[in-house]
């Protein structure tokens, strides 16, 4: 019965980490194209990108609208019907009245046995405590989150990408990689993530992993000086700013994927279309005062992208890179866990290692193959850990379930209720 009831934990995780897979594949592809326009097509407005890439969030109504229309085409009677069907909170309603029709049901079936009625209000009581999936977020709930997150999440790529103007790529990588470190931290905080040994280690052999491939990149760079390595050093010309803002994107980085997790727990309770889109056009209406100010104090020069295989880059990135992959993302979030994507996120490194193998004909050193291993073995220690969770809590919750056969008993062992001694939390046992 347990392995029956864990099968669709292991099949929604599995799901989850196909998912996280996709986003390394696409995030990879995408950082070449980000190459590509700060590097070769010399484009370098990181906030302008940042908001273009933003935008397109807000397609996400555009379905809405067709939802919205639907409205003209329906009566209202018929419209009122609809929507009393598809309404969560009715929906929500009438299962609590089902369930709690269901307990009166069997405690009048029990009335005679003091140990069925005993039975069935630990049940409802246990019920009670455990989050219903069906508690989907209503739409000023997912308004108001989106609110926050698109806030955090802009913050975390704009000061992720900035930094690269101000500090070298090996610095700005070892500390956006630090966010697996908040992440297990906040996580923590609020009771998303349990710190457990294997937890803290795979956190730290995977941030081992990031520091070795960074510190051979760097090394690499020194021996052999080219006019590429150059104009990075000359463009480093204040490092600490540049290291303060990598810190500070790993931290934005930390804090929204584990208010995501903390504030919708499963996928089933947002309508992830809606979320996203709210999360662009919050975007789209509060940042664009930015950018005459950045363009006004000299910190990026308002440009728009010149050729059309420029736009055609930029748009590419933005639909692929930020459209489809942090649906994906929360997607991957929502059904692991916020530590199992930030670590899942460094398999860009030897994915990009093996991009390099393929087509660069680039044959990296010891130190670099040795740091893409830890970080593959950290990602690996923190998904046995993660799995084990999930079905540990298969389990428990399938020993919830009382089978109510009648060649099923149920009984409940409960401590003697005397006077003087403290009454114990009862215990389920099955029998057959």
């Amino acid at each position: 019965m347990a392995d029956i009831e864990s099968r669709p934990s292991r099949r929604r995780y599995f799901l989850g980490i196909c998912a996280l897979i996709a986003v390394v594949f696409i995030w990879v592809s995408s950082s070449f194209a980000m190459n590509s326009i700060f590097g070769e097509q010399n484009y370098d407005k990181p906030f302008l990108v940042t908001y273009l890439n933003t935008a397109t969030f807000s397609f996400y109504l555009i379905p809405l609208l067709f939802k919205r229309r639907r409205k003209d085409v329906f009566s209202p009677e018929e419209y009122a019907k609809l929507i009393m069907h598809e309404d969560p909170t009715t929906s929500y309603q009438t299962t609590n009245n089902n369930a709690e029709s269901s307990s009166r049901r069997s405690s009048l079936s029990s009335e005679g046995s003091r140990n069925d009625t005993q039975r069935s209000t630990l049940i409802v009581s246990d019920e009670e405590q455990l989050p219903s999936s069906s508690s989907r977020l209503n739409t000023i709930e997912t308004i108001r989150l989106s609110l926050t997150f698109c806030i955090l999440w802009f913050c975390a790529n704009y000061s992720t990408n900035a930094s690269l103007a101000y500090t070298s790529v090996g610095s700005s990588t070892i500390l956006s990689s630090t966010s697996g470190l908040f992440t297990l931290a906040i996580g923590a905080l609020f009771r998303v993530e349990k710190v457990t040994l294997i937890r803290i280690a795979a956190v730290a052999v995977s941030f081992g992993g990031v520091v070795l491939v960074s510190y051979s990149d760097h090394e690499s760079a020194n021996k052999k000086p080219n006019e590429q390595a150059t104009a990075e050093m000359i463009e480093a010309s204040a490092p600490l700013i540049g290291d303060f803002l990598a810190l500070t994107g790993a931290f934005f980085y930390g804090c929204y994927t584990t208010l995501l997790k903390y504030r919708i727990g499963d996928e089933s309770r947002i309508n992830m279309p809606l979320f996203f889109g709210f999360v662009g056009a919050f975007n789209v209406l509060m940042l664009w005062p930015i950018l005459p100010i950045l363009h006004w104090l000299g910190l990026e020069t308002f440009e728009l992208p010149h050729g059309g295989i420029l736009w055609t880059t930029l748009l590419l990135n933005a639909f692929i890179g930020t459209f489809v992959s942090d649906y994906l993302w929360l997607l991957s979030m929502l059904m692991t866990s916020p530590l199992v994507v930030t670590l899942g996120i460094s398999l860009t490194i030897p994915l990009a290692l093996m991009g390099d193998i393929l087509f660069k004909h680039i044959i990296p050193n010891l130190q670099y193959a040795a740091g893409a291993v830890l970080v593959l073995a950290g990602f690996f220690a923190v998904n046995v850990a993660t799995l084990s969770e999930v079905e540990n809590r298969a389990i428990y919750a399938d020993r919830e379930i009382i089978p109510q056969d009648d060649d099923t008993s149920t009984a409940i062992e409960r401590a003697p209720n005397n006077n003087n001694e403290q009454q114990e939390s009862p215990t389920l046992s099955l029998s057959r």
